[in-house]
Parts: structure tokens; C-alpha cells; sequence
């Protein structure tokens, strides 16, 4: 689906406000200051994509922040992508300063204070994805953010081409095709930050696309029972004992991973309020456990509580009352 945003079908006196609420509407809460109120110019392309989106911003320059105050008033949490395409920009995040050319890219948090600032005649493209989505990638992301991921590197070339390629089609009605472009966007933004925020263990390429590629399947079947270690070494198109060595990179195995997914969704599930109509046991079922008394037995060793503690007290409570236990 296509959203798109334009200050020019605007009267010109209304044009800051539409903009501002063009780029609040369109990422999250954000203060915005622009360059000269008297040459006000600027668009938003938003192509969503199942759980991301990729957006092409342009405009007459400015500057944009997000405030503590923006933080708390939101519940969305999203990891952000610029990608340069014309003119010049900064990124600016946890006392990083990454100032971007053409091609060049860098990585923010909603979650934290930033600010952007764009040249007179900027263009770019953005890409959204949910922080947890990442994090399931590059548990370290944080550490690359606001640094300049060069764009003449030869990784950096490569990773802006194919989000500029495949950032360009269109959701449509294969929900599957979706599915996939979205992984591939993700696993793409995953790949950039190695540059500047690499793992416990430095992999060679074809490892890490081999473990980017198992991991954007277990995301997308976590949810049947039947989904095994086995299932997905076929999907890799591996052996398993290919697959565990792969795994054990990143002190973990595939069987680890499976489970971990599962129980980080179920966690976000009994705490979220749109969910309250659904039991435990359905919570469980919905995200591949067959057995509840196994699902059970697994959330307490994992989270130290149970799940019904952990619906009933909340995640950040339940965290709290077991460290004054401990």
C-alpha cells in the first residue's frame, strides 16, 4: 500500500503544519523546524510492506528532533534506516554524529533522543522496521547507532542498491510475497549495521546470509507446532548439522532460537491489552506450543515468573518484584 504526502497541493501558509503532521503521521512524534518558512517544499512516499515500511522523503531542508517528551507519549518502538540519496543530511544519536553523502547510510532508535538535519533540496529513503524485528537479528544494534555506514564501501554499495531495489515494489494481494520482501528489507538493514556493530563472532558473508536467511523463517513459521529444527534446515536448504554450526556462532542453537522466539512473543502477547480476551493456554497455542504445561514450565525458567504472573503483574512489575527477591 502507498501513502503519499505533498506540501504542494497545500495553500503555502499551511504548509509547515502539513508537514510537520505529514512526518508525525508518517514515523513517529517529532518536533520539526524547517530551513526557510518562505520556500516551503517537501514530499513523503510511504510503501508499507507487511510489518516495515520504506519511504522516499525529499524536501526544501530542515531540521527534526525527537524530544524525551515524544518518547513517553509513544508505544511504538522502531529502528530507523536513511539512506542518502541526493544532497546532504546528518544523523545524530547517543553523542554520534554521522553526516551522510550520497549513498551513505545510519541507524536511529525511537526509543531515544535524536535529531536530523537536512540540506536545502534533500532527498531520501527511510526504512522502518519494529525494534524487536531487528534486535532478533543483531541482538547489538544499539551500538551502531548514529554512525555513518559508508556507502562506498563494498558492502555499503551493495546492501543501499538492494533496498533501493526492492524498497520500490508495491505491496499487493500475495500476503506470502509480502512476508518475504519484508525479511529480505530486514536481513538487509540487519547486514548494514555489521559495519559498525558486528556480533560476538565476526562471520564470513556466506555464514551470515545463511543465518539471516534461518532466522527471517523462524520468524515467519514460530507460530506451527510442527516447525522444528529439522523443518528448517530443509527450508535453508541445509543439513541439520550445517544449520547447528551456523547457530553456534552466536552461542545458541536453532532449536534455542525457535523456542526463544516463541517465548518472546507469547511474553508480548500476555502483556498486551489488545490480547486480554485471549487465555493463556490460547496464547500458547497461538505461538507454537503444544503443551501447556511445557509452555509453562519453559516461560517460568525464561522469565522467572508465570505466565499468569506475567499477565497479571505486567512485564517491567513482575522484573521489578523478582530483583528485590533476588
Amino acid at each position: 500500500m502507498l501513502t503519499r504526502y505533498d506540501a504542494a497541493f497545500v495553500r503555502p501558509r499551511d504548509r509547515v503544519a502539513y508537514l510537520r503532521d505529514a512526518v508525525c503521521a508518517s514515523y513517529v512524534q517529532l518536533s520539526c523546524e524547517i530551513t526557510d518558512p518562505r520556500d516551503v517544499r517537501g514530499a513523503i512516499e510511504i510503501n508499507h510492506l507487511s510489518n516495515l515500511s520504506v519511504s522516499e522523503v525529499s524536501g526544501s531542508g530542515g531540521k527534526v528532533r525527537r524530544r524525551p517528551g515524544d518518547i513517553r507519549r509513544a508505544s511504538e518502538e522502531f529502528f530507523l534506516l536513511s539512506l542518502q540519496l541526493e544532497r546532504a543530511a546528518t544523523v545524530s544519536q547517543r553523542g554520534q554524529t554521522a553526516r551522510l553523502h550520497p549513498g551513505d547510510m545510519a541507524a536511529y532508535s525511537s526509543t531515544e533522543p535524536y535529531d536530523l538535519g537536512m540540506e536545502s533540496d534533500f532527498r531520501q529513503l527511510v526504512l522502518q522496521i519494529p525494534k524487536a524485528s531487528l534486535l532478533l537479528r543483531v541482538p547489538n544494534a544499539e551500538l551502531a547507532l548514529g554512525k555513518r555506514i559508508d556507502g562506498a564501501s563494498a558492502l555499503g554499495q551493495l546492501v543501499g542498491q538492494s533496498i533501493l531495489r526492492f524498497g520500490k515494489h508495491t505491496a499487493d494481494a500475495d500476503a506470502a510475497l509480502n512476508d518475504q520482501l519484508a525479511d529480505l528489507l530486514a536481513d538487509l538493514f540487519a547486514t548494514a549495521l555489521t559495519s559498525v556493530a558486528t556480533g560476538p563472532i565476526e562471520l564470513k558473508s556466506s555464514t551470515r546470509l545463511l543465518l539471516l536467511r534461518a532466522q527471517a523463517i523462524i520468524r515467519r513459521r514460530f507460530r506451527d507446532a510442527e516447525f522444528d529444527r529439522i523443518a528448517l534446515a530443509k527450508s535453508v536448504g541445509i543439513s541439520v548439522r550445517r544449520l547447528n554450526e551456523i547457530f553456534a556462532t552466536q552461542q545458541t542453537s536453532a532449536s534455542e532460537f525457535i523456542r526463544e522466539t516463541r517465548l518472546q512473543m507469547a511474553a508480548e502477547e500476555l502483556s498486551d491489552r489488545r490480547r486480554s480476551g485471549l487465555t493463556v493456554s490460547d496464547i500458547a497455542i497461538r505461538n507454537g506450543f503444544g503443551s501447556f504445561s511445557h509452555f509453562s514450565t519453559a516461560f517460568r525458567k525464561r522469565f522467572e515468573a508465570s505466565p499468569r504472573e506475567w499477565r497479571r503483574a505486567g512485564s517491567h512489575q513482575v522484573r521489578k518484584l523478582r530483583s528485590t527477591l533476588d
